[in-house]
């Protein structure tokens, strides 16, 4: 009976230390990553110190889906990671107005169906191969649309159908 009571002691001992091993090993630094941190700069830092506290701010779930959203991520060719890149340090520097605005533009697109999803990157598609005087014309014309009644709006509609 006492020798089982050692052994349990002994194993519970022998998980512990492994478990505190693990543990240690995993939020050791090398000695790599300690020089990239020493090298920047105390705004760079703080950012880095503010992304850490909101990550540990997600529930496991979210922490599950950024975790697939960044192995995805890896998975890009570099061109296509720095435009990522380009687009986000581009966001950080929108004004308050820009990005409220910006949300209102993501929040309409995200309600629209998969098929007028389609639509509209079709029409981009097509708009991106227009000559600048054909693109100047477009605008022009959806400017125009954007000034008009709802009714006027509908009678274009059924006329245009029309032809």
């Amino acid at each position: 009976m006492r020798i089982q009571k050692i052994r349990l002691v002994i194993l519970f001992v022998l998980v512990a230390m492994t478990m505190i091993a693990a543990a240690s090993y995993a939020q050791t630094p090398s000695q790599e990553t300690i020089k990239k941190w020493q090298q920047l700069s105390e705004s760079e830092k703080k950012e880095l110190r503010q992304l850490y506290q909101r990550r540990e701010s997600l529930t496991d779930d979210q922490k599950v889906a950024l975790q697939k959203k960044i192995k995805k991520f890896k998975t890009l060719p570099p061109e296509e990671q720095q435009a990522i890149r380009d687009n986000l340090n581009r966001l950080k520097k929108l004004s308050a107005e820009e990005k409220a605005a910006l949300k209102k533009k993501f929040a309409r697109w995200s309600s629209l169906t998969p098929e007028r999803k389609e639509q509209i990157k079709a029409i981009f598609q097509k708009y991106k191969t227009l000559t600048p005087a054909q693109r100047q014309r477009m605008q022009q014309r959806y400017r125009t649309w954007q000034k008009m009644s709802p009714e006027d709006r509908q009678k274009v509609t059924e006329l245009m159908q029309q032809q």
